[in-house]
């Protein structure tokens, strides 16, 4: 189990949560400056998962 890469999993779980809100708010036809803020965090905590999985020593 301890091969299994988890970094980038949890990463496309932050980026498809993002695209998910995108396309519901969008589908819905709401405001997006709403959920802008929700969509830029999701997309920079994959961002930043990635890049601790990149940096971390093993």
């Amino acid at each position: 189990m301890s091969s299994v890469l988890w970094a980038p999993r949890f990463a496309a779980v932050y980026f498809l949560a993002a695209l998910a809100a995108f396309v519901l708010f969008t589908a819905i036809g709401s405001n997006m400056a709403i959920v802008a803020p929700l969509i830029l965090a999701s997309a920079g905590m994959g961002v930043a998962v990635l890049i601790r999985n990149r940096t971390v020593r093993r």
